[in-house]
Parts: structure tokens; C-alpha cells; sequence
């Protein structure tokens, strides 16, 4: 086996709460709230309550794993090691075009915003839409090829900007709201909230991120629980607060017809300051969840590459900056090339919180065997869930992500069948890789069934 060059920086307990926090609350905040009153009504602020459903789950599956097995790209290694060597391999393959799709819905998200602003300040430059997809996402291509450290940095000084725009908007906001506005609650009937409440899950998938970085945090097992909690009260006491602002200062059919609603929202009824930090705060909310996605999501590549389960060239550690940076390309270059015949945002949102509800259904089965694959691992966890909670997390996360995807297909059963079919195409490549191997006498399947020296180090086996 190919020995891989292990990433040494790490990040603190501050660092690694912002690159959270900045990924839960990224531009899709600001962006899908408007179009998704327009479609639901009020009833929004009820959809956004729900997802957090699948994800109080997936919080408590990564505080437990997490804990127990804090090793880069955690949820193809939680996968691959406790439920099957095909299930790990489904993840990154499924993770590369969703990925793709989360970076396009945050690209066309920012130039909708900037248009907002265009239109708004007429000495502010009309900039064409692909121009502005492609200066959002370039440089932070850049930033994570040069590192955990300069992304970690970037993230904080944008985290506190989004705070404060976010704010600017909540606090003056809940003294404008009309409680005639929330009502009727869902006046276009239940198929819409069934696409909001999927839609919505996509910015709430962030905290599950901070299982792929667990190698490159300072004492992650100790660590991994506390920011999970410090991002989770942040984060979504302000989304929470956002939305619920935004249904009750302004009537659903007309967010629905705005451009940038939560700005457009904030322009007619706040001083013009408070408007600029709202708007300062949607862009921010653009750049902190590209930062984190092309982080988070180039680690489980590059796990998945130290075992040649996917190309060994994703597993390569830049000598210089210490960062995955053959993964981050394969992450972020296609985007630039789909983005001309991009769909729309909702779209590309219902995409990618498919794939990433794909992967929670399977992290419930990996808690399930968590005990009897790696039992000390899990005794002896500094956040230990007891057993009888822990199946009931394991049951609730695979029973919710899977009855949301049989609702989807109900909505919009294209979408579905694309994602099936692109699934049934990863079986093939999986066995045709196994086979290949083979021929050379490796078995993949079992160097996917245990940890690496490194890992079971950092773990204290």
C-alpha cells in the first residue's frame, strides 16, 4: 500500500467553530427563504423547524462518532469501516457531483445578491452573472489549496461579519413584524413544505462537516463535541430568527417575487445602514460556504484515496502548504465549467441535500455497529451516547433521510432518478476497481475494513 503524507497543521477550538458556523450560515440563508415563502407561504418558518429533525440526528451522530473515531474525511471511514467497503465508496461518489451542484447554488446565490445590490446603488457596476460565479469561487480554490490555517483565519473574520449584518436585520426587524403575515400557513397545500423542508437541510448539513477535518483540529476528541455545540446555538438561533423576521415583515407572495428577499425586505423597512451590513453579511455568507465545502469535502476524497478505492492522486498532500490540493481541484474546477448551463438555485439546493441526506441515512447504520465493530473505541468516547439513545439516533437518522428522499421523489421524481441512476453507475465502477486490483493482487476491500497506523494512534488504541 502507498504510504500517505499525513496533514500535521491544525486548527483550535475558535478556528474550527467558525469554519462551522460560516458553513451552516452561508449564503442560502440569505438566498432561499424568499423563493421558498413564495412557494409554501408562512408555513417556511414551520418547514425550517422540521429539518432540524434529520438534523438534531446528525448532530448527535457526529458528536458520538466524532468522539470515538476523529479521523480525516470521517464519514467515508465511519462508512467504509462499519457498515461495508461499497457503502464508503458511495460516498465520495456521490459527494463529487453534489458537491458540484452546492458550489453552483452558492455561486448563482452571491450573483443574485450582487445583482440586488446593482440594481440598488446605481454606482455600483452591472456585472454579468457567470463573471461573478467564477471571482466567488476561484479564490477560494486557492485559499484551501494553500491550507487549514489561512482558510481557518479567513473564516473568522467573515463569521463575525455575517453576526453582525444578521443581527442588524433580526433585532430592529422583530419590532416591525405583523402577525397578520403568518397566516394562512400553508396556503399552497403540503407538496411545497415537502421540497422546503429538503431544501432547507442543505445549509443545516454544515455541522456534520466537522467530522471530515478531525484530523487537522487540536485534540479533536475533546474538541469535535465542543464546537458541534458552540456552532450549533450560534448558528441556528440567527436562522431561526432570520426567517421568522422575514414571513413576519413582509406578506408571502411578495417574497416570493423578490430578488434577495431578505435585502430587498431590509431595504424598505430598515435605516440604510443596517441594510449595508445585511447585505455585507449575504456576501459573506457566499465566501464562508464555499471556504468550508471545498475544505470539508476534499478530506473524505483524500481518505478515500489513501485506500485506492477512488484514484490515489486525491490522496496527495501538498509538500508546501499542507493541504489536499489535488482533491480541492477536483472539486472546484468542474464547477466552473458546468456553470453557464447551471440550473436554478432551488434546484441545485434539492440536489446536494439529497446527497448529503444519503449520507446521513447511512452514518445511522454506521452508529448502530459503532459498539459491536469498535467497542472500547466507543466505551471509553469523552461524549457517550447510552445505548438505548444511541439507537434511537441511528434509527431516527437512516428512517428521516430516507423518508424525505421518498417525498422528494414525489415532488420532483426526476431529480431522484438521476441521483438513483448515478448511484447504480458507482456499483459498476466500484466492482470494475476491485477487479482491476485484484488482478494485481491487492484486495481493496480489505484495506477499507481497517484503520490506518496513524488513525489508531491519534485514537489512543
Amino acid at each position: 500500500m502507498t504510504e500517505h503524507r499525513i496533514i500535521n497543521t491544525k486548527v483550535g477550538l475558535l478556528g474550527g467553530t467558525a469554519l462551522i458556523i460560516g458553513n451552516v450560515i452561508g449564503v442560502s440563508a440569505f438566498v432561499l427563504p424568499g423563493p421558498l415563502a413564495g412557494d409554501t407561504g408562512p408555513g417556511v418558518l414551520l418547514a425550517l423547524l422540521l429539518a432540524m429533525v434529520p438534523l438534531g440526528f446528525g448532530i448527535l451522530l457526529s458528536l458520538q462518532l466524532g468522539s470515538a473515531i476523529p479521523v480525516a474525511g470521517g464519514s467515508y471511514v465511519y462508512a467504509s469501516r462499519l457498515v461495508g467497503p461499497f457503502w464508503g465508496f458511495l460516498l465520495p461518489w456521490i459527494t463529487i457531483p453534489g458537491v458540484w451542484a452546492g458550489m453552483l447554488f452558492i455561486g448563482l446565490g452571491f450573483a443574485e445578491y450582487v445583482g440586488f445590490v446593482a440594481s440598488a446603488i446605481p454606482a455600483v457596476p452591472d456585472v454579468p452573472d457567470l463573471a461573478l460565479v467564477y471571482a466567488l469561487l476561484v479564490p477560494f480554490i486557492v485559499l484551501n489549496v494553500l491550507g487549514i490555517k489561512m482558510v481557518a483565519i479567513v473564516q473568522f473574520v467573515m463569521v463575525s461579519l455575517i453576526i453582525v449584518g444578521m443581527l442588524a436585520f433580526i433585532v430592529p426587524g422583530a419590532f416591525q413584524v405583523d402577525a397578520a403575515n403568518y397566516q394562512p400557513l400553508f396556503p399552497e397545500g403540503v407538496g411545497p413544505v415537502i421540497v422546503a423542508v429538503v431544501s432547507l437541510y442543505f445549509p443545516l448539513r454544515g455541522f456534520r462537516l466537522v467530522v471530515e477535518i478531525g484530523e487537522e483540529m487540536e485534540d479533536p476528541a475533546r474538541n469535535i463535541p465542543r464546537v458541534l455545540a458552540l456552532s450549533t446555538i450560534v448558528s441556528l438561533s440567527l436562522l431561526v430568527g432570520l426567517v421568522a423576521v422575514l414571513v413576519g415583515v413582509a406578506n408571502w407572495q411578495d417574497l416570493g417575487g423578490m430578488d434577495a428577499a431578505v435585502a430587498q425586505v431590509s431595504l424598505d423597512s430598515m435605516p440604510g445602514p443596517l441594510t449595508v451590513l445585511v447585505l455585507l453579511a449575504a456576501a459573506m455568507g457566499a465566501l464562508t460556504s464555499i471556504n468550508m465545502t471545498y475544505t470539508a469535502y476534499s478530506r473524505q476524497l483524500m481518505r478515500a484515496g489513501r485506500d485506492d478505492v477512488i484514484p490515489a492522486a486525491l490522496a496527495r498532500v501538498h509538500d508546501r502548504f499542507d493541504s489536499p490540493h489535488v482533491a480541492v481541484l477536483v472539486l472546484g474546477i468542474p464547477p466552473l465549467v458546468i456553470a453557464p448551463v447551471s440550473p436554478g438555485t432551488v434546484t441545485l439546493s434539492v440536489a446536494l441535500s439529497l446527497t448529503i441526506l444519503f449520507g446521513l441515512a447511512i452514518a445511522g447504520v454506521t452508529l448502530w455497529n459503532l459498539p459491536k465493530v469498535y467497542p472500547q473505541r466507543y466505551e471509553y468516547s469523552l461524549f457517550k451516547l447510552p445505548r438505548w439513545l444511541l439507537r434511537v439516533v441511528a434509527v431516527g437518522a437512516t428512517v428521516s433521510a430516507l423518508a424525505l428522499w421518498v417525498l422528494v421523489s414525489t415532488q420532483l421524481p426526476v431529480m431522484v432518478a438521476l441521483l438513483a441512476g448515478w448511484m447504480v453507475l458507482g456499483y459498476v465502477v466500484y466492482r470494475a476497481r476491485i477487479w482491476w486490483f485484484e488482478r494485481q493482487g491487492v484486495d481493496i476491500r480489505s484495506r477499507m475494513t481497517e484503520l490506518h497506523e496513524s488513525e489508531k494512534a491519534r485514537a489512543g488504541d
